[in-house]
């Protein structure tokens, strides 16, 4: 599948309605996706939100906006745990690994 290089595709759109709807969810039930605990699903799901804040923010000069302040609060987080710093990708390397399918 071929990168959209059209801007008004709908892919921003529906990014931002997915993560409207986390932030709603997480602001009844958070700070984590299960409640009050970070879980194996907050394991799973925060490299991918990492990759996202990386790719978008170099690629696209794109962030999550402020007025989504759990899912802001979420990625916080779980971007400080101790595991997930230790664990996690550089930066540099995700920009690296991803330039192939942004660019083409």
């Amino acid at each position: 599948m071929e990168a959209s290089k059209d801007p008004k595709d709908g892919t921003e759109q529906a990014l931002l309605n997915e993560l409207s709807a986390f932030n709603d969810y997480l602001k009844e039930n958070g700070p984590f996706i299960n409640g009050k605990e970070v879980s194996a699903v907050d394991f799973s799901l925060g490299p991918k939100l990492y990759h996202l804040e990386i790719v978008l923010g170099h690629f696209k000069d794109w962030s999550v906006p402020d007025s989504l302040p759990y899912v802001k609060s979420y990625m916080k987080s779980i971007f400080s745990l101790d595991s997930f710093v230790k664990t996690s990708a550089l930066k540099e390397d995700v920009i690296a690994g991803w330039r192939p399918k942004v660019l083409g």
